[in-house]
């Protein structure tokens, strides 16, 4: 009985490990929203979204998205960095679409990256409601995320949490 009860107890340990190992790996946590503001629009009006990365405990060294939202409704008219990756980052792939409501978006940390980097915002997009978008709620999401870590090397599962703005006419 006792040999059963030490080798379930080793099985324990060693799930226990492997899930604290396994959670550790999967990116720390980290996290990626869309804030807009303000949640709501008349046709004409311009309202911003603001991409927040949330790392966990992994440093970021670069960052890419792409969204997808709706062209019949809106048009991306500006992006800018954020703070996350430093005053002056690198900057990589700007392609907007507004015909198609794609945008893709990359940039790098210009020196060291020292872990954990802080939750912060990413980018800045401007977007406007174009005067024949319909009244409703627009999604707007993300069918991409990639962070870089300290090493350049993939931060895995990221979390992403979308959005929308409600248009009013």
């Amino acid at each position: 009985m006792k040999l059963l009860s030490k080798l379930v107890l080793a099985a324990i340990t060693l799930w226990a490990l492997l899930v604290t190992a396994s959670c550790t790996c999967a990116g720390g946590g980290a996290t990626a929203s869309l804030i807009p503001s303000p949640e709501e629009a008349k046709p004409g009006e311009q309202f911003e979204v603001q991409v927040k990365i949330e790392p966990g405990n992994q440093g970021v060294s670069a960052v890419e998205i792409h969204l997808v939202f709706d062209a019949k409704a809106m048009q991306v008219m500006d992006i800018s960095p954020g703070e996350l990756l430093g005053e002056r980052p690198l900057p990589g792939i700007l392609e907007i679409d507004n015909e198609a409501g794609i945008l893709s978006y990359s940039l790098a940390r210009i020196g060291e990256t020292t872990p954990p980097t802080s939750a912060a915002t990413f980018a800045t997009i401007t977007f406007l409601i174009l005067e024949s978008a319909k009244a409703g709620d627009y999604e707007l999401s993300c069918t991409g995320v990639g962070l870089a870590n300290e090493n350049f090397e993939d931060i895995p599962s990221i979390k992403v949490k979308r959005a929308s703005v409600k248009v009013r006419t």
